[in-house]
């Protein structure tokens, strides 16, 4: 699925220069505000703001990664990984599907603080969206090259231009997403024509197999995750997740891929 590097330029604009409104689809041309309609788009701190009222599942995830419970919780995500070979070769399970490249502008959906980047090819401009603008401040004080390039934004909700990025991706976090196909439909919008799509993340039913879920007290369960750092209204809708890929694929990705990875307790998604 690579790309061919004649098709590909090297592009290090502002995040603004490359997006539209949300409100119109009018193209901001770099401006904090958009031609058109007049809907604000600030930048502060290096951040590009284009984000309104969090709702469902974004709104629970975003207190989750902004608040301290993200923290609490992270020693546990990285014992995963490193039960899975540790973090590079866990992530590069799945970063192994983008165009094998010297240069890309390529888009990482829910950035964070920025745990892929040094993982992909020094000559390539990455930018990246995140709905928790603490995530996005932590990515800027790690990598202060990427100011500009970071959004404050919803995956359902890209800011960006049609066909803008080489590759787009995200990596973790898909499962509590509010509207899978939304969000699916977005990332395939701001890539180019025969750009690869890529979405990896846990097993959305592994809490179902959890000793509360087995025994019939699903309760045990809510308080074991809470014990391990996750607050409770993200372990809730954790436990609770019911989103199925191989379902997103049939009805909204023909054509795309499922695959196991990290021992099959993770998958990941790869198409155009």
């Amino acid at each position: 699925m690579a790309i061919e590097p004649t098709n590909i330029t090297k592009f290090i604009d502002p995040a603004a220069s490359l997006s539209r409104c949300l409100a119109c689809a009018a193209a901001l041309e770099g401006l904090d505000r958009c031609p058109a309609c007049g809907r604000a788009y600030p930048v502060q701190d290096g951040i590009f703001s284009a984000i309104g009222p969090l709702t469902g599942r974004n709104r629970v995830a975003a207190a989750f990664y902004d608040g301290p419970a993200w923290q609490r919780f992270r020693p546990w995500e990285r014992a995963f990984l490193r039960l899975q070979g540790g973090q590079a070769r866990a992530r590069n399970q799945i970063l192994r599907h983008l165009p094998n490249v010297a240069e890309a502008r390529v888009l990482e959906v829910g950035i964070g603080d920025g745990e892929n980047l040094t993982l992909l090819p020094k000559n390539w401009t990455v930018y990246g969206v995140d709905i928790a603008r603490t995530q996005l401040v932590g990515c800027l004080d790690r990598f202060p090259e990427l100011a500009g390039r970071l959004t404050w934004a919803e995956a359902e909700a890209l800011p960006f231009l049609n066909a803008t990025f080489d590759a787009v991706f995200c990596i973790g976090g898909f499962n509590f997403f509010r509207d899978h196909a939304a969000a699916l439909a977005e990332m395939r919008r701001v890539a180019r024509p025969g750009a690869p799509v890529i979405i990896a993340d846990e097993r959305p039913d592994l809490g179902r197999f959890g000793i509360g879920h087995l025994l019939g007290v699903p309760a045990l369960d809510l308080w074991w995750v809470q014990f391990l750092g996750l607050d409770r209204d993200f372990a809730a809708m954790a436990l609770d997740c019911s989103f199925d890929p191989a379902h997103l694929i049939a009805h909204a990705w023909p054509g795309a891929r499922l695959m196991p990875i990290w021992s099959r307790l993770g998958y990941c998604l790869v198409g155009e």
